[in-house]
């Protein structure tokens, strides 16, 4: 690399230290795959989200229907309220980790996700994070969709008089009483409400671009999520009264699981938790590229174990009073509105509620994020809204809700299989922002395509070998491979209710702490591999170890890093009026 476009680096980009932010001066309209407006890093003036923003996004997205599903179905796996919980508490505590590591890069360099990544996968060896991430988004916003049609379902059988039919659905031999139950009650309204709130859904994204700071998503953070929250607090309050409040009865509903069953149900539901929010663990600099500082959206994201928690409790309670009244767990709180709630006003207003908080987190976490990935691969051309045309159709096509009709396909199909995968994503992306970069690197180079972030052709080669390995590792074969390829493998004791032929002994036990288990095994394999061989072939210029991290000199003066007993020149930005914003 030459020295004037060392120079070049460094005057572009202004230190903010106060804040810990940067801001990059130059723009690059000539690299059609690496840039667009979308992407551009956020201006200083429109850093404005505060730590009440964040914390309202947050409860918006913990306080709604999959969240309250996830807890309620621990019923299901055989534990009581207080393992239930403790899997609530345990895996948001965990996802917390890796989940402000990667927002302090969008909050530090004003940049979303996909750019970012590419410091970690190569600037076109993102395009599989993206993939990845942007497919399992669109499947979520299919559930998302099922559920806020499951609630229009639901209103409609409330006023005419429908109940009876629901009730006889719900309750019949044949019949789960889960989200499938409304749909097959109302099929034709259930369907075109399906297609209906897609539509209403893109119009309001077509009018919160990026480029504007997205303040129109801010106000609905402000406002929403605590509103929704009413819709739970009259579901229990209905449920316990009908079942006359008999907490003694709910709270020593006892665990049935026992042994290797109880560890195992409980090691895959912790790790349940921690997928339920992994995608947002990669997706937050997509929102915190608008934090007006590092304090404000590290605040504002620290309550979320104990958010989760809170509603894991409500959840449980209420799901607990529904096996009283039913005598079989209705984890589904849509279907169990319907059921309980003997006003109709009520009952409307909580069905009204629990839309309102789908629709918020399918926004936050299941459209902004994947919209930038699916833009991420060809962003001249596709912009931020295209991407959410194409989270739509891939949605459509994955047709994921057919995972939420049952306990364990939400669990064991769903939530651990794709956080298996994602723990292999963030691994390379956690142990390299945080072990080996130490925080650091060059904002200049996600956007230049013969800058630092090329590697082997525009893909980090260890990046692509460390996630590739913990895959083989953390899935049984039997899960990938046909069974005649795989007869003569050692097979599990099927503790879940499931045999997987193994590569070695354990695998399933692996596989159940399916996204611990990835996370751990790519960070250190790709931690190993950029050590020994990437940093010193395909990024000479970064100087350290793994004690200290690895800087370039350069960008050591950008961060005033101590280099020979003195301090390097560095720029900063003055503070603006804009700074103080909410």
């Amino acid at each position: 690399m030459s020295s004037s476009q060392d120079d070049d680096r460094v005057k572009s980009v202004r230190y903010e230290k106060d804040k810990g932010y940067l801001e990059l001066d130059k723009t690059f309209p000539d690299e059609k795959y690496l840039w667009n407006e979308d992407f551009a890093p956020t201006p200083v003036e429109k850093r404005r989200w505060g730590s009440w923003t964040f914390f309202g996004i947050w409860f918006g997205m913990a306080i709604e229907v999959e969240s309250w599903a996830l807890v309620a179905v621990g019923y299901s796996f055989g534990l009581n309220w207080f393992w239930s919980v403790m899997s609530v508490i345990i895996g948001n505590l965990i996802v917390l980790v890796p989940m402000i590591i990667q927002s302090h890069g969008g909050a530090r360099y004003g940049v979303p996700e996909t750019p970012l990544t590419r410091s970690r996968w190569g600037i076109y060896g993102n395009w599989i994070p993206s993939i990845i991430r942007g497919v399992i988004g669109a499947g979520w916003w299919g559930i998302d969709t099922w559920i806020i049609a499951e609630c229009v379902g639901a209103i409609y059988l409330i006023s005419t008089n429908g109940l009876s039919t629901l009730y006889s659905a719900a309750t019949s031999t044949s019949s789960t009483a889960g989200p499938w139950v409304i749909a097959s009650v109302v099929p034709t309204l259930f369907w075109a409400t399906f297609l209906f709130t897609i539509a209403v859904r893109l119009i309001i994204l077509y009018y919160s671009p990026p480029k504007g700071g997205q303040r129109t998503l801010q106000i609905i953070s402000w406002t929403v999520p605590f509103i929704g929250f009413l819709g739970f607090g009259i579901l229990f309050f209905s449920i316990m009264s009908v079942t006359n409040w008999q907490w003694t009865t709910i709270l020593n509903i006892q665990t049935t699981a026992t042994g290797a069953t109880f560890w195992y149900a409980l090691i895959g539901l912790i790790n349940a938790n921690v997928a339920f929010w992994a995608t947002m663990a990669i997706s937050m600099p997509d929102f915190t590229r608008y934090a007006k500082s590092q304090f404000s959206q590290t605040v504002g994201q620290l309550p979320l174990p104990l958010l989760m928690g809170g509603i894991g409790a409500l959840a449980l309670v209420t799901t607990g009073a529904s096996i009283v009244k039913f005598g079989t767990p209705i984890w589904d709180p849509v279907l169990l509105s319907a059921l309980v709630i003997a006003s109709q006003p009520l009952a409307y207003l909580t069905l009204i509620l629990l839309l309102l908080g789908v629709i918020v987190v399918n926004i936050f976490a299941d459209t902004i994020g994947p919209g930038y990935d699916f833009s991420n691969i060809y962003p001249k051309r596709i912009t931020w809204f295209m991407g959410v045309i194409i989270v739509v159709v891939i949605a459509a096509l994955l047709q994921a809700w057919s995972y939420y009709a049952s306990a364990q396909s939400y669990v064991e199909s769903w939530l651990l299989t794709y956080g298996a995968i994602l723990g292999g994503v963030e691994g390379v992306i956690v142990f390299d922002y945080a072990v080996l970069r130490r925080f650091k690197f060059e904002i200049y180079d996600l956007f230049y395509h013969k800058g630092r972030f090329r590697y082997l052709r525009g893909i980090n080669p260890a990046a692509v070998i460390a996630f590739a390995v913990s895959m083989l590792l953390v899935f049984p074969p039997s899960t990938y491979l046909p069974a005649s390829w795989v007869s003569g493998l050692p097979l599990s004791n099927g503790y879940g209710g499931t045999q997987y032929s193994m590569l070695f002994p354990g695998q399933d036990w692996v596989f159940q702490n399916a996204w611990i288990s990835a996370i751990l095994i790519s960070g250190l394999i790709y931690v190993v591999l950029m050590a020994g061989w990437v940093i010193p072939k395909y990024q000479p210029e970064l100087k350290g170890s793994l004690a200290t991290g690895y800087i370039a000199d350069d960008t050591a003066t950008t961060f005033g890093v101590v280099r020979s007993g003195s301090v390097t020149n560095k720029k900063e930005i003055k503070p603006t009026s804009s700074d103080e914003g909410s």
